[in-house]
């Protein structure tokens, strides 16, 4: 099993590292270098950009504890253990989730273990909801503005791809809270036992507090519509006019590649890519969606590669 998951691993890095170079090919790779040195000093207003985000993640998370608890949870152990799991999801081949196991390993002592577990699975869950919901908004969006050169179909499918996102994250959760069913307790009774805390709180959490639920949701999806702020200033200091609705437009449809790329470690291949075809269907230079793709591209790798350091100097503590 861990040599297939090795060969599909290397399989899926392979085609990112290959798509990538056939792009730099096509578009020239002379052309994106004269256009990362006309970028040059911008990346220094680029790179402290992404710490809105990560404020605003985790503004949602702590509002995936219950209210009784999160005065004891420090807001910026919050930001720095966001930043250390979405390191850890960023750089691994794990589908997001290897992060979700470090989040509370990092928390400490600041509230029970089963607490904590419990506020990471609520802030997952509203994390993937608010993902969903800002792409699905944007896509209706598009779909009755008839903008750029997008078909009824196309957007069709994309909303209802997020729709199912919507709708299998709540079967998840509703299966969480919900009583295991007999034979389920019959032929894993110690897996039964173990999470019997967690879907306990997670139980009284979603009954008790639906309005910080929905504000962790919120928190989360206007944590990817930032994104769009992002796009639009690498987009003007590469010279390049975008209107507040081609900003959006390019994130949400961002998004949309990423929900379908998620396996791929570091977005490999992905982010360029996506960058082009996007910037090629909105009608824009599609060599500047490259080198914008590039761009946020080193933006993400330097901040996860941060956050894979607080995991690191968080290990080395617990060893000594």
């Amino acid at each position: 099993m861990g040599g297939a998951r090795r060969w599909f691993t290397l399989l899926i890095l392979t085609l990112g590292a290959g798509t990538f170079l056939y792009l730099l090919y096509a578009i020239g790779p002379l052309l994106v270098w004269e256009q990362l040195r006309e970028f040059g000093w911008g990346f220094a207003l680029v790179l402290p950009f992404q710490i809105f985000d990560h404020l605003l993640n985790a503004l949602g998370w702590r509002f995936a504890f219950p209210s009784a608890d999160t005065a004891r949870v420090p807001f910026w152990r919050l930001v720095k253990v966001r930043i250390a799991g979405d390191g850890v999801n960023y750089l691994t081949p794990s589908g997001n989730i290897a992060g979700e196991f470090v989040r509370p390993a990092m928390m400490g002592d600041c509230a029970p273990v089963d607490t904590l577990a419990t506020s990471v699975l609520v802030a997952k869950a509203a994390q993937a909801w608010g993902q969903a919901l800002f792409v699905l908004l944007g896509m209706i969006w598009l779909l009755q503005g008839r903008l750029y050169a997008f078909e009824g179909r196309q957007v069709f499918w994309a909303i209802l791809s997020m729709t199912v996102i919507l709708g299998g994250v709540a079967l998840v959760v509703a299966a969480l809270v919900a009583d295991p069913p007999d034979w389920v307790k019959r032929r894993f009774p110690s897996v039964v036992a173990s999470t019997a805390g967690v879907r306990l709180r997670l139980r009284d959490y979603v009954l008790r507090h639906p309005g910080r639920l929905a504000a962790s949701t919120g928190c989360f999806m206007l944590g990817y519509a930032w994104g769009a702020a992002e796009i639009w200033l690498i987009a003007r200091l590469m010279g390049l006019s975008l209107t507040p609705g081609q900003a959006f437009a390019i994130e949400f449809l961002s998004n949309l590649v990423d929900a379908m790329a998620f396996m791929v470690p570091a977005k490999i291949g992905t982010q360029e890519a996506g960058k082009t075809a996007i910037f090629t269907a909105l009608g824009l230079p599609p060599a500047l969606g490259f080198t914008l793709g590039l761009i946020r591209h080193a933006r993400e790798l330097i901040w996860a590669g941060a956050g894979f350091a607080f995991f690191a100097a968080h290990q080395r503590a617990l060893k000594r």
